[in-house]
């Protein structure tokens, strides 16, 4: 994959290498806000509160293997969980045990469209509320590309196609952008 230099909103400054493409809300949250619902967001954890039925919604990563698989591509997604294992997941993040979540995916992601909704298993670290996710085994494009991995060419193309999106939706965490002259 090739290295860039991008604009980080994260830590509002330049930085060099891959960016993450990352997500910034889930996508009910933003349907939900647009209709005017109450909402509970931070940058790890979002809540539809009202109106009912409440949505719990976790931030989660995954890497999609690159060329052999040595190198990562990193998507940041949300992941829309129970009521009870977003409970379980904020304990087991307090308590430093890891444990394993079922979910299902809450983003349309650029390109991957067709996996949204898909279910998912989202791994805790148990010391952050970073965590990683995979895909199960689905008829979806980011099963496929998790399980099969995808070329070089095809990791720069999406990093290269997500930085000319970005630049035109303004305040997204972990979003790159180009340096402002």
């Amino acid at each position: 994959m090739k290295t860039t230099e991008f604009f980080c909103p994260a830590c509002n400054g330049v930085a060099f290498g891959v960016p993450a493409l990352s997500l910034h809300l889930p996508d009910p949250v933003i349907d939900a806000s647009m209709q005017g619902a109450r909402i509970s967001s931070s940058p790890d954890v979002c809540q539809i509160l009202y109106p009912k039925p409440k949505r719990h919604f976790v931030r989660s990563n995954i890497g999609i293997p690159v060329g052999a698989g040595i190198k990562k591509l990193e998507y940041g997604c949300w992941i829309e969980l129970s009521r009870e294992d977003l409970r379980k997941f904020l304990n087991a993040n307090q308590s430093r045990k890891p444990l394993e979540f079922h979910g299902h995916l809450a983003n349309k992601i650029p390109g991957l469209e067709d996996s949204y909704g898909a279910p998912v298993l989202i791994h805790s670290k148990g010391k952050s509320l970073q965590s990683k996710f995979r895909p199960l085994p689905a008829i979806h494009s980011l099963y496929t590309d998790y399980s099969r991995g995808i070329s070089h060419q095809e990791a720069d193309l999406r990093v290269e196609n997500w930085m000319r999106i970005v630049n035109i939706v303004p305040g997204a965490h972990h979003h790159p952008k180009s340096p402002k002259n």
